[in-house]
C-alpha cells in the first residue's frame, strides 16, 4: 500500500476514533491492531452506497455523498451535481473541524454550476482536475476556502453515460485504491440516479454484488481479515449487516 493511501486510511481513523464497535460487526473478527480504519473506511463506503437505493429524490442521493465522504477518506470540499431536466442540482460542502458540512450559498452555488457544466460540456475525465484546462472566468473566482486541487468523479450508468458528477478538494494526492472506490461509488449512484429517473426504484433491492466486491477489494488492499462468504443477496440477512455497520460507526438504525 503506498503513503498516500495509508495517510488516507489514518484519516478515516481519526475522523471515526469515537465511534463504538459492534460485537456482532461483520469486521469483529479482525484484530484491532489490524488496521481497523480501513474496515470502518470500508463500512462507510457499503452504507453510502446502501442508503442511494433507499433514496426517493436526486438531491438525497448528492446530500449523501456531500455529508458522508469524510468517512472514507480525508477531503477539504466536495461539490456533487446531478442532472435534471432543466439543468443540474448542486450540493456544496466544506471541512469544519472534522467533518463535512453541507454550504447552502447562492454565490457558491452558481460558481459551481458553472464549473459542473463546464466538466460536463467538455466530458472532462475521471481522475484528478487539471485545473489548467478550467476556463479564466471560472478559476480567476475559485472560492478560497477550496483548495485547487481536486479528483473529479463521474457519476455514470451503462447505457446512459453521465448522470451527473462529483469534485473532492484537498491539497494531498490521492492514492490510486482510492481513486478506484471513488469510481465504483460513482458508478453506484449512477445506477441509483438512473433507477430514480425511470421509477423502478424498490427500497429492498441493493448493488450487492458491487459491495462485495469492494468488501474483497478493500480487504486485500488494506490486509484486514474480512469474511463475506457468510451473507447472502436477500434484504432478510443484509439487514441485520447494515445494521452492525451502523452500530460501528455510531450511525443508529
Amino acid at each position: 500500500m503506498s503513503a498516500t493511501e495509508t495517510e488516507d486510511i489514518s484519516d478515516t481513523d481519526t475522523h471515526n476514533e469515537d465511534a463504538p464497535l459492534s460485537d456482532h460487526s461483520v469486521f469483529s473478527q479482525a484484530p484491532r491492531g489490524a488496521s481497523p480504519t480501513g474496515s470502518r473506511a470500508l463500512a462507510n463506503l457499503l452504507l453510502m452506497e446502501h442508503d442511494f437505493r433507499r433514496t426517493r429524490h436526486a438531491r438525497e442521493i448528492a446530500n449523501i455523498m456531500a455529508s458522508r465522504l469524510d468517512g472514507f477518506t480525508h477531503c477539504d470540499g466536495v461539490i456533487v451535481w446531478v442532472k435534471k431536466n432543466n439543468g443540474i442540482d448542486i450540493v456544496i460542502s466544506r471541512l469544519e473541524g472534522r467533518q463535512l458540512k453541507i454550504i447552502k450559498d447562492k454565490n457558491l452555488e452558481k460558481w459551481a454550476g458553472k464549473l459542473a457544466k463546464w466538466m460536463e460540456k467538455t466530458n472532462a475525465p475521471a481522475g484528478e482536475l487539471d485545473t489548467e484546462t478550467v476556463p479564466a472566468k471560472i478559476f480567476d473566482i475559485w472560492p478560497e476556502i477550496f483548495p485547487l486541487e481536486g479528483l473529479h468523479v463521474p457519476l455514470t450508468n451503462p447505457g446512459n453515460g453521465r448522470v451527473g458528477g462529483l469534485l473532492l478538494m484537498r491539497n494531498q494526492p490521492w492514492g490510486e485504491a482510492i481513486k478506484i472506490m471513488l469510481l465504483q461509488l460513482g458508478e453506484a449512484a449512477g445506477y441509483s440516479l438512473k433507477a430514480l429517473e425511470l421509477g423502478i426504484y424498490s427500497k429492498t433491492t441493493s448493488n450487492l454484488p458491487l459491495l462485495l466486491g469492494l468488501l474483497v477489494v478493500t480487504g486485500i488492499l488494506c490486509g484486514v481479515a474480512l469474511s463475506v462468504m457468510d451473507i447472502m443477496p436477500t434484504p432478510d440477512v443484509l439487514a441485520p449487516v447494515i445494521g452492525s455497520l451502523k452500530n460501528m460507526l455510531g450511525l443508529g438504525t
